[in-house]
Parts: C-alpha cells; structure tokens; sequence
C-alpha cells in the first residue's frame, strides 16, 4: 500500500467523528500494513517517505514491523476546510454535551 493524502484525509475525518460519538478525545491511532498489495520489500527509504507525507500534515507516524502505526491529535494535524468544519460542528456537539471543555 502507498500512503496517500486521501488516506490521511480518511484518518483525520475517523478522529473527527470518534471525538464527536466519544467522551471529547482529540487522539486517534491507526494501522496501516506497508506490505498490502505484494509489496515484496519494505526499504527505509519506502518508510521515510510515508513518515514524512504523515509529518507534512502534523501527523506522528512510526515504524511498526511490516506497518506503520499512525497518530492523529485534532489539536495539532492541519486540517483541510471540509475538516476544519466538521471538527467544529464536533466541538460543539461535545461542548453541548458536557464532553469537552
């Protein structure tokens, strides 16, 4: 599997919606299997690029075996305007439901 923005943007709007149905937690963990799809080989430089596309969006990535594990934190990821919207309109819902402060 190579990593793409779209699958950041998935991980990013999953925490939105986990905040939004849990007790307010901005944090978010994901795993993705690095060799999906055949991928034979897994080299450093195959990682350091999928670590540094997660760090260009402010998310914290890891090596993990075959994988990568992936942390999203609401608080300091950049999010696009469709996420920023839907971050707010989860905000609020918490706010009003005494989940988050």
């Amino acid at each position: 599997m190579s990593l793409t923005i779209q699958d950041l943007d998935a991980f990013i709007e999953t925490a939105i919606q986990r905040f939004s149905c849990g007790a307010g937690e901005i944090n978010s963990e994901f795993y993705v299997n690095l060799r999906s799809e055949g991928r034979q080989r897994i080299t450093q430089s195959y990682v350091d690029s999928c670590i540094a596309l997660c760090n260009s969006r402010g998310i914290k990535a890891e090596r993990n075996n075959d994988g990568l594990n992936i942390y999203v934190n609401l608080e300091r990821c950049a999010l696009n305007p469709n996420q920023a919207k839907m971050f707010n309109v989860a905000v609020s819902l918490a706010r009003a439901n005494g989940t988050f402060f």
